[in-house]
C-alpha cells in the first residue's frame, strides 16, 4: 500500500529548498521534487556495494559548489532521518541558513561523496542545467527507451524526473512530449527491471514547475503508476 514519509503538505510550489510530500513503497519512492533522492538512496549504498545510476530528466541536476560540499556531513549522513536530511544546512552571509541538499545539487553532492561506488553512470536529458564534471557517462536520447532499460545489466540506481516528458512549445507553454503509450511501456520496463533486481531503487519526481503544472505532472503519474502497478494518487 505504501506510506508517507513526509506527508502531503499541499500543491505547492517547491522551488528548490521545499518538499511537499514524500511516499514510499518498497523500493519505490516518489516526490514533487527531487531534492530527497539521495536520502532514499542511502539504503542502496551503505556497505560500499558497487552500483550503477540512471537519470532520466529535463535537466542533469548536477550542479556542484565546493562550499556546499564543504558542509557534507559526513560522519552522521547515512543515519540522518529525513527531517535531519531536508533541514540540514549552514549559515550563509546573510544571516541565515542555506539548505545543504537542493534540487539542483543533489546529485552533484551524490557524485563527489559516492563515485568510487559508482561503477557506471547514465544520463537521459534534455540538456538543461549543470552537467556532471569529472565522470564518463553514457547518454541517451527518447527514441532508445524502453528498449535501454530493459537491456540494463547489475545493479542500478535509477532516477525520474517527470519533467523529461514535457517541453516548453511556441506559445510558451510547457506541454507533454510523449503519449500515454510511450510512458506506459517506459514504466513496464522499469516494473520489469524492479521485478528482476536490476533496479535496485526507483525515485520519481514530479517537479510541476517544470511540468505542465500539478495537472500535468499527475497525469503523466497516473500513466506511469498504472504501468508501474502501484496504488498511488495524491490527496483532492
Amino acid at each position: 500500500m505504501g506510506n508517507w514519509i513526509v506527508d502531503f503538505q499541499g500543491r505547492n510550489h517547491s522551488m528548490a529548498i521545499k518538499l511537499n510530500f514524500l511516499w514510499n513503497d518498497k523500493n519505490i519512492f516518489i516526490m514533487d521534487n527531487h531534492r530527497a533522492a539521495l536520502w532514499c538512496w542511502i539504503q542502496s549504498l551503505k556497505g560500499g556495494q558497487s552500483l550503477k545510476v540512471f537519470h532520466v530528466d529535463r535537466h542533469f541536476d548536477a550542479l556542484f559548489s565546493a562550499q556546499d560540499y564543504a558542509h557534507f556531513p559526513h560522519d552522521e549522513f547515512e543515519s540522518m532521518d529525513i527531517e535531519e536530511y531536508l533541514t540540514f544546512g549552514y549559515d550563509n552571509d546573510f544571516f541565515a541558513v542555506t539548505p545543504l541538499f537542493r534540487w539542483d545539487n543533489y546529485l552533484g553532492l551524490f557524485i563527489e561523496k559516492y563515485r568510487a561506488q559508482i561503477s557506471e553512470w547514465a544520463f537521459a536529458t534534455h540538456g538543461k542545467g549543470a552537467a556532471p564534471k569529472d565522470i564518463s557517462y553514457a547518454g541517451y536520447e527518447p527514441w532508445e527507451f524502453p528498449s535501454a532499460i530493459s537491456d540494463l545489466t547489475g545493479k542500478w540506481i535509477f532516477n525520474l524526473d517527470l519533467d523529461y516528458f514535457f517541453g516548453r512549445m511556441a506559445n510558451g507553454q510547457m506541454e507533454r512530449l510523449f503519449t500515454d503509450i510511450y510512458i506506459n511501456d517506459f514504466a513496464k520496463a522499469l516494473r520489469t527491471a524492479l521485478d528482476s533486481g536490476v533496479v535496485e531503487v526507483l525515485t520519481i519526481s514530479l517537479s510541476p514547475e517544470c511540468a505542465a503544472g500539478w495537472a500535468g505532472a499527475e497525469g503523466a503519474l497516473n500513466v506511469l503508476a498504472k504501468g508501474l502497478g502501484i496504488d498511488f494518487c495524491l490527496p483532492d
